[in-house]
């Protein structure tokens, strides 16, 4: 086992090299097999040592590979494997990564069009103000604007404002 996992690490310089479907699972299995033999002699504790150092290195390695391959998939970027040489889990792990990702993108990219209703007001004393769609309004005496809704009642019930009806 020792000895496939270091020729598997050493294989997977550059390319996500293919498993062994059911590879995490087997490491898995023998760590525990080991632990209930652990106090027979030492051999075994440095075996479940290096079995596990060896199991930390595998997954170090794919998991970087498959985030660089999901972040590329999202840029558009020819990926450098394919997913058949995943194991089920890292394929899993590769496509939830990459739908994480697009719908990051997708908020940060595609701001929010929040419709405001607007009411016409005109102005009786300066005030600025910060509206509830983000923007700043510096308002003079007598200014003519379309205001969202919210903020327009605000001003009229100060008296700061007064409505205006359009016919």
């Amino acid at each position: 086992m020792i000895e496939e996992l270091l020729t598997l690490i050493e294989k997977n310089r550059t390319q996500l090299t293919k498993i062994e479907e059911n590879v995490y699972e087997k490491i898995r299995s023998k760590i525990e097999e080991l632990e209930e033999k652990k106090g027979e002699n030492e051999r075994i504790e440095d075996e479940i040592k290096t079995l596990r150092r060896l199991q930390r290195r595998l997954f170090e390695l794919r998991t970087g590979k498959i985030i660089n391959a999901a972040w590329a998939e999202v840029c558009g970027q020819e990926v450098g494997f394919i997913e058949e040489n995943m194991s089920p889990l890292e394929r899993e792990f590769f496509r939830d990564l990459v739908e994480k990702i697009r719908e990051f993108q997708k908020k940060v990219f595609e701001a929010r069009k929040e419709k405001f209703e607007r009411m016409l007001v005109r102005i009786k004393k300066d005030v600025e103000i910060l509206g509830v769609d983000g923007k700043r309004y510096k308002l003079r005496r007598e200014d003519v604007a379309t205001l969202p809704a919210e903020n327009a009642e605000v001003l009229v019930k100060s008296g700061i404002a007064e409505r205006i009806e359009v016919k």
